[in-house]
């Protein structure tokens, strides 16, 4: 579900199309999707706002499979500081977690692993705060 690579952590973003970038380089970076499929990230973010900010602080970017989508598999980027997205209700973000899948069928199960990492509040802690990426790495690993 994740890369060791694909984990970064107080990354400085200065806009959330930064913060984009970097989930989606991220999740490049770990095989998972082509160069393409970051810049669909950004263009459907353009196109449709910030749907994809789904709770207070957190946004979970992604394009469809067709865009360059090579494996399933999810990205970590938490930012240094939080930043705005445009989300009336959970502005400003702090984590954003990258999504590639090469179907539905993979989108809706990277869903359902995500939603059941972060029911766990201690889980959502460690996300949060934790400085060390390899515990992070370890914590979501083990969610598999």
């Amino acid at each position: 579900m994740i890369s060791p690579n694909a984990i970064f952590i107080d990354y400085p973003a200065t806009s959330a199309d930064d913060a984009i970038r970097q989930a989606g380089k991220a999740l490049c970076a770990s095989g998972a999707c082509s160069e393409r499929y970051i810049e669909a990230m950004i263009e459907s973010f353009h196109q449709f706002g910030p749907y994809f900010v789904i709770a207070p602080g957190l946004a979970m970017p992604h394009a469809r499979p067709e865009d360059g989508a090579v494996a399933p598999q999810i990205s970590l980027v938490r930012l240094k500081e939080p930043v705005e997205f445009g989300h009336a209700e959970n502005d400003p973000v702090q984590l954003v977690l990258g999504l590639s899948a090469t179907s539905s069928d993979q989108h809706v199960l990277l869903i359902q692993k995500i939603v059941t990492l972060l029911g766990d509040d201690d889980n959502l802690h460690a996300l949060m705060h934790s400085p060390d990426a390899q515990q992070i790495y370890r914590l979501i690993s083990s969610q598999e």
